[in-house]
C-alpha cells in the first residue's frame, strides 16, 4: 500500500511539475505559443533590395516565397541579406504577411534608444497577445528581444508598440510546429506511468464482489 501511495505521489508531482514548467516558460493563447528564447537554424527572411515607404517586401531565402512588411509609420528595409525593418525614425506598428503558412516564426525587436516598450500581437487577425495578458513576456527592455511564436498556419502577424520601437529583424521560419523538449516528454511519461500503475494496483487490491 505504501508503494502504491508513493508511486501515485511521484506521478502527480511529475505531472504538476511538467505543467508548471510549460506555463512559466511560454504563453499559450488559442493554439499559439509565444515564448522568449534564442533562435535556431530556421529559414531566413531576406530583403528585396533597399526600400523605403509604408510597404516593403522580402522573401524566404530558401524557397523564394514572398514576405511583406507594412506600417502606418514609414519603414526602411536594408539592401542585402537578412531583412531588417527600421522605422523612420520609429515604428508604432508592423504588419508582417507571409505568402505561405508557417508553423513557427522567430523575430527580434530593438527599442528606440533602449527605452522600454510594450508589445501586442495579433496572429492571423484573431489571437491576441497583449501586454496586459502576457505581462513581462511582452515588455521590451534594453537590447535584443528575441521571441519564438509557434502554432498552426501562421500567415499574418500584426504588432503594435507603445512607445514606438526602432527596428525589427531576424525573421526566421519553420514548417512544423515545435514539440516538447525530451526532458519534458520524459517527465510526462514518468507521471502518467506512475499514476497508471498506482490505479492498476489499487484496482487489483480491491476485494472481488459476488
Amino acid at each position: 500500500m505504501r508503494r502504491i501511495k508513493l508511486l501515485a505521489t511521484v506521478g502527480a508531482l511529475a505531472a504538476v511539475m511538467c505543467m508548471a514548467e510549460s506555463a512559466s516558460a511560454a504563453l499559450v493563447v488559442g493554439g499559439y505559443t509565444l515564448e522568449a528564447g534564442s533562435f535556431g537554424g530556421q529559414l531566413g527572411v531576406h530583403s528585396n533590395g533597399t526600400q523605403s515607404g509604408n510597404l516593403v517586401g522580402g522573401f524566404v531565402n530558401q524557397d523564394g516565397s514572398a514576405v511583406t512588411f507594412s506600417s502606418t509609420s514609414t519603414l526602411s528595409l536594408n539592401g542585402s541579406g537578412e531583412a531588417t525593418v527600421q522605422g523612420n525614425p520609429t515604428m508604432a506598428n508592423l504588419l508582417v504577411t507571409f505568402a505561405k503558412s508557417w508553423g513557427a516564426v522567430t523575430f527580434d525587436f530593438e527599442t528606440e534608444k533602449k527605452t522600454p516598450s510594450t508589445m501586442s500581437l495579433l496572429v492571423n487577425g484573431v489571437d491576441l497577445f497583449s501586454g496586459a495578458m502576457c505581462g513581462t513576456l511582452c515588455d521590451l527592455g534594453n537590447g535584443a528581444n528575441k521571441f519564438v511564436l509557434t502554432g498552426p498556419a501562421i500567415q499574418t502577424l500584426a504588432f503594435s508598440f507603445d512607445p514606438a520601437i526602432s527596428d525589427a529583424k531576424q525573421f526566421r521560419l519553420e514548417v512544423a510546429t515545435g514539440v516538447p523538449e525530451p526532458a519534458t516528454w520524459a517527465m510526462m511519461l514518468l507521471g502518467f506511468a506512475g499514476l497508471g500503475y498506482a490505479g492498476y494496483r489499487r484496482r487489483s487490491a480491491e476485494p472481488a464482489t459476488a
